[in-house]
């Protein structure tokens, strides 16, 4: 909230600062937030009006349906920010402590696969593999097979080659190691 840091610096979003919608949501971050408060205020006091038996107020859907779910999406953001920098297992060798860690991903949708995306962060997909469970990876596949989104940028074949020959040689000191004590 501080003003320092109110104005972007296109230069480090070049793909981003060439849509126009982009630009005007950050230029004018307040109106889509304000218009849901107002529409969900209004939405309550519709129902309240025109259907009492659900007992439902406009205070109860702004409260409900704007403060709690922005509390809520913050602190999942400002976790995976805080604890996905100590918890979990480190696949790759990043300049950061960035770990994965299957519990986040579960509540936050995918972004617990935090290694992976300072890994790869061109990625659409946290979860590099089947067993990496990311549902904000699969909802974005479906928007794409509907023609909704397009241009998903997966991880490249790179990595999971320089994975699979990471496995290999860490399998292979394994071996090794259990044969020297054979003897």
């Amino acid at each position: 909230m501080c003003p320092q840091y109110s104005k972007t610096n296109e230069q480090n979003v070049r793909d981003f600062a060439q849509y126009p919608e982009l630009r005007y949501l950050n230029r004018f971050h307040l109106i889509v937030p304000t218009v849901l408060g107002i529409t969900l205020t209004a939405i309550g006091i519709l129902c309240q009006q025109y259907i009492p038996q659900l007992k439902t107020t406009g205070l109860q859907m702004f409260v409900w349906g704007f403060c709690l779910s922005t509390l809520l999406l913050y602190h999942t953001t400002f976790t995976i920010n805080s604890l996905a920098h100590i918890f979990g297992y480190r696949r790759f060798d990043t300049t950061d402590s960035s770990r994965n860690n299957l519990f986040l991903a579960l509540i936050t949708l995918g972004e617990g696969w935090h290694n992976n995306h300072h890994y790869y962060p061109a990625s659409e997909r946290q979860g590099f593999y089947w067993w990496e469970i990311d549902i904000t990876h699969y909802i974005l596949k479906l928007l794409s097979w509907l023609g909704i989104v397009w241009n998903l940028r997966t991880p490249p074949s790179q990595i999971y080659d320089h994975l699979s020959s990471t496995l290999k040689n860490k399998t292979s000191q394994i071996i090794r190691i259990d044969d020297s004590n054979a003897d």
